[in-house]
């Protein structure tokens, strides 16, 4: 065979074999393509909700509950219903709200006490203008005030309820007052914390139960205000400075103080 057969032979086989490769490497950059534009992401698996093994989001992202603001000034501090045990009855003998110990601001039963129970809805508050004694419901329904803060627990509910009886009757609560006054803003403020040598009330129990408080505000269209972590020392306990009694419970004037400062600084958008 002449030579420059063989030699036109080996340039068609060599532009052959090189159409076949240039055609494998495109099949295989599409193929890698392909597999990097459909491969899932690398993400982690997500926590199964039941568990509970997650601290509950009290992140300013949260929102049911009340972020910091500039300070609201007394105007916003003076549009506010107070309701609530006898820590929040004794907003009155502390002087600390306008009016001093003369206030209208808060709706007390006669002897302080309202227990969070079945019986919340029907016990019976003195009504600061008129010196009656209704329901809380009744008494929303009348002076269909602009804001509430309710703060229910370390009477009867922490010691004694289950969650689902303390969801019930705090919800039950609510309701009344929804119905009586449908424009009135609620918010539920965290249960207060108690000092390290109390003996009657447990500030893990207190957590768990602002944790329900937290829920009852989420589930019926209220705010929740998480004062009680400027009252707690680094043992997660109430400062002692802030309480005035042996009970390790009851709250002095500069405890107040700072509570409202906080409601003030955390205060609902207009």
């Amino acid at each position: 065979m002449p030579v420059h057969h063989n030699v036109q032979q080996i340039e068609r086989l060599t532009r052959l074999m090189c159409i076949i490769l240039a055609g494998l490497l495109v099949v295989l950059l599409a193929l890698t393509v392909t597999f990097f534009a459909t491969k899932p992401a690398n993400k982690k698996p997500p926590k199964n909700p039941d568990t509970n093994t997650q601290a509950p989001n009290n992140s300013v992202d949260d929102p049911v509950i009340l972020a910091e603001t500039p300070d609201a000034g007394m105007d916003y501090q003076n549009k506010i219903i107070f309701v609530g045990d006898s820590l929040t009855a004794h907003l009155i003998s502390r002087g600390v709200l306008t009016g001093g110990t003369n206030t209208k601001q808060v709706w007390r039963c006669e002897n302080n006490m309202l227990n969070l129970n079945s019986e919340v809805t029907s016990a019976k508050i003195i009504y600061p203008e008129t010196g009656e004694k209704m329901t809380i419901a009744e008494a929303a329904g009348k002076a269909k005030p602009a804001i509430m803060v309710i703060t229910l627990g370390t009477d009867w509910g922490v010691a004694y309820l289950p969650e689902s009886e303390f969801k019930a009757c705090y919800s039950d609560l609510i309701k009344g007052i929804q119905n009586a006054s449908p424009d009135t803003k609620i918010i539920l403020q965290s249960i207060f914390p108690v000092t390290q040598s109390c003996t009657t009330l447990d500030n893990t129990k207190i957590d768990n139960a602002n944790k329900w408080v937290k829920a009852i505000a989420a589930e019926n269209g209220c705010r929740y205000l998480d004062t009680q972590t400027v009252l707690k020392d680094d043992k997660n306990c109430l400062k002692t400075e802030y309480c005035n009694s042996n009970d390790g419970i009851h709250l002095g004037k500069n405890a107040y103080e700072v509570i409202l400062q906080y409601i003030r600084t955390h205060a609902l958008p207009n």
